[in-house]
């Protein structure tokens, strides 16, 4: 996970370990951040973009824990390590913020297990979000910050996508349309054009674009709603 506004990166450490560098212009001075209640490997970060003085963090693990980290940079205080208890299984994929750092989505690499969670008070409550979502390994989650009730997901088959997402049980369809059914392990939003990158496992990478209508992905145009082959972002 990086933070742009403070050039801080943070990953994976290792078991019960968070390797956190900071981002000078010839080097970077890393540091290992350990916790009594921090066991297993992370999987997932996402470093919110409503604190921007300090690191706020999320991380998701391998033990199905989703922690939360406030001060992470340690340079406005001490490191505040919370454990958010939810009702998951497996291994945390992703994780993202939506309009509020107490709207958070969580998806799962696992089969056999519910693959989508969402909370919108902080993780007190979660709501199960899998709907008529095939068994399948969840590996990336985005919401459109245009519609509301919209919001994508990478899977082990391409990317899905539901138009009811506040609803108690989406629908879900599937939106690989010149993509196949490839994994997409990542995906990333550009917020200054709302420009999507999907990462995939054996195809390459394809870009396109939220909108204020439906999402649709295609290789076969340009549109603002098209999301086509390309080398660049």
């Amino acid at each position: 996970g990086l933070d742009h506004n403070l050039n801080i990166l943070y990953s994976n450490g290792g078991s019960g370990k968070i390797n956190r560098y900071i981002l000078g212009s010839n080097s970077a001075t890393k540091k290992t951040l350990t916790n009594a209640l921090f066991t297993g490997s992370a999987t997932a970060f996402k470093v919110s973009t409503f604190t921007t003085s300090s690191t706020t963090l999320l991380v998701g693990t391998d033990k199905s824990k989703l922690f939360k980290l406030t001060n992470a940079d340690e340079i406005s205080g001490a490191i505040a390590w919370i454990e958010i208890t939810g009702p998951f299984v497996g291994s945390v994929s992703d994780l993202e913020f939506g309009t509020s750092e107490n709207e958070i989505y969580v998806t799962m690499h696992n089969y056999g297990v519910i693959s989508v969670w969402y909370t919108a008070d902080g993780g007190a409550t979660w709501e199960n979000k899998e709907g008529n979502l095939p068994d399948m390994p969840v590996k990336c989650i985005l919401p459109n910050p245009l519609v509301a009730n919209e919001v994508i997901i990478g899977t082990e088959l391409g990317i899905w996508t539901t138009k009811n997402f506040n609803d108690a049980s989406p629908n879900w369809v599937s939106a690989y349309n010149g993509m196949r059914d490839v994994k997409v392990v990542d995906l990333d939003l550009r917020t200054a054009d709302n420009s999507i990158l999907a990462t995939t496992h054996g195809r390459g990478v394809f870009t396109g674009k939220f909108s204020k209508i439906d999402f649709t992905i295609s290789s076969q145009n340009n549109k603002v709603t098209t999301c086509t082959p390309t080398t660049a972002f």
